[in-house]
């Protein structure tokens, strides 16, 4: 009676645990190609410097695979991506896998940025046109040596690199990108500053030299 009871126990149990493992959740960060990255960044900097330029295309749905034991890939509450592995076997490996979605760069937040940022880029444009602030290669202002410089300078550049690194870090958040991909997101940034940088700014290329336009 003895081994009939622990049997009857132990089944059940075993059952439940592959039960569990049949479907498993985990939540991933998004590594995005860099060519998705500076799309987003021309996007952006485009409204920036135009408030009439049409805006990005949609985001698409991620399309989804036919095959009864493919994995299925959900947006997350943190805009990442979802991945539910599901075993085809009891014992066969887990399967893993996720369609990189569009950049967000359509969020309240970034918005809310752009729209900052777009009341003061007359000034910052004319400053620069005048050499007196340059683009850096971290997307980000330097004050420069110019002629008839403002008094401001200082000022229009801080509040400019604030609204700039707040823009940076709500992007990585908001996709779910790893944090070290801060850098790339300014890299993508500096590349769009520098070829809409207007004629007399200084722009510093990705070696750290700098040329005047």
């Amino acid at each position: 009676m003895t081994r009939v009871s622990t049997r009857a126990t132990v089944a059940p149990a075993a059952l439940a645990v592959l039960a569990l493992a049949g479907c498993v959740a985990l939540t991933v960060n998004v590594t995005f190609p860099q060519e998705k990255i500076d799309s987003a960044a021309s996007s952006i900097e485009d409204l920036v410097r135009d408030p009439n330029a049409p805006p990005a295309d949609a985001p698409k749905p991620a399309p989804r695979s036919e095959l009864p034991d493919a994995p299925a890939a959900t947006a997350g509450s943190g805009g990442g991506v979802r991945v539910v592995a599901r075993w085809p076997t009891w014992w066969g490996p887990a399967r893993a896998e996720a369609q990189v979605p569009d950049l967000k760069t359509r969020t309240p937040e970034v918005m809310a940025v752009i729209e900052s940022r777009r009341t003061r880029y007359p000034e910052v444009a004319a400053t620069m046109a005048k050499g007196c602030v340059g683009e850096n290669n971290q997307g980000l202002l330097e004050a420069r040596p110019g002629q008839g410089c403002p008094p401001n300078v200082g000022a229009l550049v801080t509040a400019e690199n604030r609204d700039r690194m707040v823009l940076y870090r709500t992007i990585v958040e908001q996709n779910s990108m790893p944090p070290g991909d801060l850098t790339r997101v300014q890299r993508g940034f500096a590349r769009a500053h520098r070829e809409r940088a207007p004629k007399g700014a200084w722009v510093q290329d990705e070696g750290g030299t700098w040329v005047q336009k």
